[in-house]
């Protein structure tokens, strides 16, 4: 497990940044403006900070045991991006519609930059469920 923390320690920090995240805006929840379209009001709800959560130790696990079959890497790298790209949107669109800017969309889109970059980074025969091309 140590050896794979090791290989896999960027994927480790998106993880623990997600489960992070996602107690945050379950202890903190409507820190966006009630302003917003209703879709984008509910992305910080308890239960979407759940999902953020079971996101975020799904994974964890995946990145500490490395298994990569079934496709199951790229749909935890698919889901986190998604996550966080959903998060930096709807608080810049926050931002603007409350007329200040504030830093959390620059940290989120740091965050979602990093998940892009690592997933680029990351081996395809992982990507492809441990298929070699």
């Amino acid at each position: 497990m140590l050896r794979h923390f090791w290989k896999n320690r960027k994927w480790v920090t998106i993880a623990a940044e997600q489960i992070i995240i996602g107690v945050i805006i379950m202890l903190h929840y409507q820190q966006l403006d009630g302003r917003l379209p209703p879709a984008l009001g509910l992305l910080d709800d308890p239960i979407l900070g759940l999902v953020y959560v079971l996101i975020g130790v799904t994974l964890m696990m995946n990145s500490l045991w490395d298994f990569y079959w079934y496709h199951i890497r790229i749909v935890l790298i698919a889901l986190s991006g998604g996550m966080w790209v959903i998060l930096t949107s709807s608080y810049a669109m926050s931002d603007i519609v409350r007329g200040q800017l504030t830093v959390t969309p620059f940290i989120f889109a740091l965050i979602t930059l990093n998940v892009l970059l690592s997933a680029w980074e990351e081996p395809r025969y992982k990507l492809k469920g441990g298929e070699r091309y």
